[in-house]
């Protein structure tokens, strides 16, 4: 097919937008994009879709969720981090698997809905994988391991589905620093460089975790206690990310999440290591957790995709809504629209790993690619219309398949 609109955004490096523009797709990869005179010569017999009042651009990605949490709780101004967690894992205990199921067939539908096209999954109890096999949605899943203990571990490390596609990878991730110990995190980063597997972990989320590495006392203590964990497990570092970089797991199939109190030194590792960074800055004021530099990341080079996290602490999965905050959060460091529909699109498939297959849109790439609303009013700057206007989308494709159209 030939698909086309009268603007069009590649997100492609130093691209601009461009007018009339046409891409032509076989069998789920993208053969070329340009002027639709030119697409249409090339490819006399494609059909041709045209979308006359749209934009075509890649599709969102969501480097961050866990699609298996319904609806919960919203933390209340008196808690911290460490009591949030507890109330939500005594709401999660409510839950059947059902619920379980109900919840991720309904979040994937909003990720579609509102232009998600790649996301970036955290699975804790089995649930989401084979419903978004079904989908149609590209997918990193990421198996969750939680385990200080020093014995029986093993049982936490999940063993993955016996079935294979295209569209979704499997990787694993020890939840964190402070609730994985050395041990399993050892056996986890040999069982992925065996395999080739992603990793992701939520880092520096929060400034306990660092109190509690350097042996002081704050509210991760709650939690420990809670568990069962002995203090002594914890593990005695600096910073996480020299921890995680001392024992080789850092690298360009890591995925940190949040990262909101890496200093200037940890993103010299993170840069250094070639990991990506998961931004989810709507998360990060629910829970009270301080704001990411996100400035200090870009202007170092780090790949840095955004993330909604889970409804458990964000009112939506639409990566709209988050862009949208992350530029009303940022925008005094210099940080621009343009800046952030990149992180929404090729900073998303860097900081997965994934920016040879998507991302952007041109010859080569899968044919991941969403039609939005032309903005109504113009102010100038194109991509500060469309971030303020647009909602859900009306026609989101991955693979050269579509999922949804309005």
């Amino acid at each position: 097919m030939i698909i086309t609109s009268p603007l069009m955004l590649t997100l492609r490096s130093g691209s601009e937008p461009a007018r009339n523009g046409a891409i032509a797709i076989e069998r789920g990869t993208i053969l070329a994009v340009g002027p639709l005179d030119m697409v249409i010569r090339k490819y006399p017999r494609h059909h041709i879709y045209s979308f006359p009042n749209a934009a075509l651009m890649p599709g969102l990605i969501n480097t961050h969720t866990h699609l298996e949490l319904p609806p919960m709780i919203r933390p209340s101004r008196t808690e911290n981090y460490a009591q949030w967690v507890l109330r939500l894992l005594r709401a999660k205990s409510r839950l059947s698997r059902e619920d379980l199921r109900y919840a991720v067939t309904e979040n994937i539908e909003t990720l579609i809905k509102s232009g998600t096209t790649t996301v970036a999954e955290i699975c804790t109890h089995g649930i989401s994988p084979d419903i978004l096999r079904k989908s149609g949605m590209r997918t990193v899943v990421y198996f969750e391991v939680i385990a200080m203990q020093p014995t029986g571990w093993k049982k936490a490390v999940p063993a993955f589905p016996a079935w294979r596609s295209g569209l979704v990878h499997f990787g694993l991730s020890p939840h964190s620093p402070h609730t994985v110990s050395e041990t399993v995190l050892t056996h986890v980063r040999d069982r992925a460089h065996r395999n080739a597997l992603p990793l992701c972990m939520h880092i520096a989320e929060t400034a306990d975790e660092r109190m509690l590495l350097r042996g002081k006392p704050g509210s991760l203590d709650i939690l420990y206690r809670a568990a069962g964990w002995q203090r002594s497990w914890a593990p005695v570092a600096n910073s996480a990310f020299r921890y995680l970089d001392g024992l080789r797991i850092l690298g360009k199939r890591f995925l940190a999440v949040h990262a909101v109190h890496a200093d200037d030194a940890d993103i010299a590792v993170i840069r250094r290591s070639g990991a990506g960074v998961a931004h989810c800055p709507r998360s990060n004021r629910a829970l009270r957790v301080g704001i990411m530099d996100l400035r200090a990341m870009l202007d170092a080079g780090v790949p840095v995709g955004l993330g909604t996290d889970s409804l458990a602490s964000v009112p939506s999965l639409s990566l709209w809504d988050e862009m949208r905050y992350a530029y009303q959060v940022h925008r005094h460091s210099g940080v621009t629209p343009k800046d952030i529909f990149h992180m929404a699109t090729m900073g998303g498939a860097r900081a997965l790993g994934m920016d040879q297959e998507t991302g952007s849109l041109e010859p080569g790439k899968k044919a991941d690619l969403i039609a939005i609303p032309l903005p109504q009013r113009d102010t100038g700057d194109l991509y500060s219309d469309l971030l303020r206007e647009t909602k859900p989308c009306m026609m989101t494709m991955v693979n050269g398949q579509i999922l949804h159209q309005r």
